[in-house]
């Protein structure tokens, strides 16, 4: 998979700071949304995890964990857009909390962790602008 132009960093003053890969993850590409995994190091989130950051460059899987790094944006005030995992987006969106669908998408149905924060919605592109919550 190859990261979309059109997702991702938007806007705001970056945190980066270089994490250890899990060795268990896929491999990680540019505006992937990251978590930890269960040996502590980061790796590309499933459905429904929390992100810890979104990477700022693609990492392969690493042999063993903490093998390789990867930049990781940590911080909670840069604007990052993505799609909806299902569905489209609505108006109705604007300043609500949801989960996250995959690396690179948005559960916009879902609200159990309320991991990400709506501040925007582009409706003719069935995208949302998000910060991490």
């Amino acid at each position: 998979m190859s990261a979309n132009p059109r997702l991702g960093y938007v806007k705001g003053e970056r945190l980066p700071v270089a994490c250890p890969v899990d060795a268990s993850t896929t491999a990680i590409v540019v505006g992937d949304m990251l978590t930890l995994g269960t040996a502590g190091y980061v790796q590309q989130l499933a459905a429904g995890d929390i992100p810890y950051g979104v990477a700022m460059d693609p990492c392969a899987v690493p042999s063993a964990d903490g093998a390789l790094s990867v930049l990781v944006d940590i911080s909670k005030e840069v604007i990052y857009r993505y799609v909806p995992d299902t569905g489209s987006v609505t108006a109705g969106l604007l300043f609500t909390t949801m989960d996250t669908g995959g690396p690179q998408s948005i559960n916009i149905d879902a609200t159990t962790d309320n991991s990400v924060r709506c501040v925007g919605v582009d409706v003719a592109a069935n995208t949302l602008l998000i910060k991490l919550a």
